[in-house]
């Protein structure tokens, strides 16, 4: 375990804030929450965030000599500090854990969630349009104010053009449903959860965090009718009963109060190089 004081930087309804918050506190690591506010006031594209995290994403990961900026980086380092306590210490099992992984993060969580959220509400697809049309038209101007950071900006701002024109260009429902036969072929990929195991092994894993994280995210959108298979529905009740899994706030629903506390308490966020 490290001793060392860590700072995460994250949002409470991120998706990959989940998976880096669920991978520390299952290793045990302890760290000082930094919330951010990435909705409203979008401080993670301000400068003193960017000099943290030149990607603009939370999560961030920061200790003395440490500096991670991405959750597949945060639970390699979980997955270091948790030594034998997971399955990844394993040889046997390090190249069936590293596939899960893997294509788990090839998934794309952003289109699932917001093609189901346009799905349902179709009236708000101008809005988010015209809300990454802002953020577009915002970096870009950063970017020719900010030379030495124009390569970072501009980048970021062709992220959210791409974002933009996926919904621009196609339907919701035909997002959705790529999205869900994607979703469902990963599933399918994944080994016969042995009685009372976890995926690979007796200890859990890198990929049983993210799995973990990818089943919550399809209860909180009303996709879990993808989780078909008998074992991986047990599998996903007893994760949840995990402590680990109540420690690092592990959204299944979306939660209004919870939401609107965390923004206020972003508001307090100071971050510093």
């Amino acid at each position: 375990m490290t001793a060392s004081v860590l700072e995460l930087f994250h949002a409470a309804p991120s998706y990959y804030s989940m998976v880096a918050r669920l991978a520390l506190a299952e290793a045990g690591v302890s760290v000082v929450s930094r919330l951010l506010d990435i909705h409203l006031a979008k401080q993670q594209l301000s400068p003193s965030y960017r000099r943290l995290n030149p990607h603009m994403t939370v999560p961030t990961l920061r200790g003395p000599g440490l500096l991670l900026c991405d959750s597949s980086e945060i639970l390699r380092f979980a997955a270091q500090q948790a030594g034998a306590d997971w399955a990844d210490q394993n040889p046997a099992s390090q190249g069936p854990i590293a596939t899960a992984v893997d294509g788990h993060y090839r998934l794309s969580i952003e289109a699932l969630t917001f093609s189901k959220l346009l799905s349902r509400r179709p009236w708000m697809q101008p809005l988010v349009i015209k809300v990454l049309g802002g953020v577009i038209a915002s970096l870009e101007e950063e970017a020719s104010r900010c030379p030495d950071n124009a390569e970072v900006l501009l980048a970021k701002a062709q992220q959210n053009r791409e974002r933009r024109a996926l919904f621009a260009d196609q339907a919701a429902d035909a997002v959705l449903a790529i999205q869900r036969e994607q979703v469902a072929g990963y599933l399918a990929s994944l080994p016969v959860v042995q009685g009372d195991r976890w995926l690979f092994a007796e200890q859990i894993s890198s990929a049983d965090v993210v799995l973990a994280v990818l089943f919550a995210r399809l209860e909180m959108s009303g996709e879990h009718g993808l989780i078909t298979r008998s074992d991986l529905q047990q599998w996903w009740n007893r994760y949840q009963r995990r402590e680990a899994f109540t420690a690092a706030d592990v959204w299944t629903r979306f939660k209004r109060r919870a939401f609107l506390a965390a923004v206020l308490q972003a508001r307090q966020t100071v971050i510093t190089a």
